[in-house]
């Protein structure tokens, strides 16, 4: 069987994918993975020691956030593992699940999704990018709970 993957970066959605994460382990009895995702070169900046600066600020952000995850976790009586990984999102979030047995990976929505957002969210497009190109299915959760799931067809 393979794990739940939660990738989190702290925005509005986290807590309820984390939770949803935590939620789908149980059941499951499944391990569970936290995973966040810092970008160094969305920084324009041509000076590579601020660069640099950044990206430790960063790292020890994603370290504050994922230690949250785990608390969580915990609460619940689940082990689960966290990863920081640095580079584009996607490229990482998809070379991450193919190393892996994975079952779902969960992802949160920055906002409530309305029927006019729908299958044109950034989320959304990024979720059945995702799924095509590992064919694990992604589910999207919003901060009110409302989720989409995509799967391969």
């Amino acid at each position: 069987m393979g794990s739940v993957v939660c990738a989190t970066r702290g925005g509005a959605g986290s807590r309820a994918t984390q939770l949803r994460a935590i939620e789908l382990a149980t059941q499951g009895d499944r391990p569970l993975e936290f995973v966040l995702v810092i970008d160094p070169y969305v920084f324009v900046d041509e000076d590579p020691g601020t660069r640099e600066a950044v990206v430790a600020e960063l790292k020890w952000i994603g370290r504050a956030i994922l230690n949250l995850a785990l608390l969580r976790a915990e609460a619940a009586d689940i082990d689960a593992d966290v990863v920081i990984l640095e580079g584009d999102v996607q490229t990482e979030v998809e070379r991450y699940l193919r190393e892996r047995d994975v079952d779902v990976l969960l992802v949160g929505a920055p906002r409530k999704a309305t029927e006019d957002d729908f299958g044109d969210d950034p989320v959304e497009r990024f979720a059945e990018s995702v799924t095509a190109a590992t064919g694990v299915p992604v589910e999207i959760v919003y901060p009110e709970s409302r989720e989409l799931v995509y799967e391969d067809a």
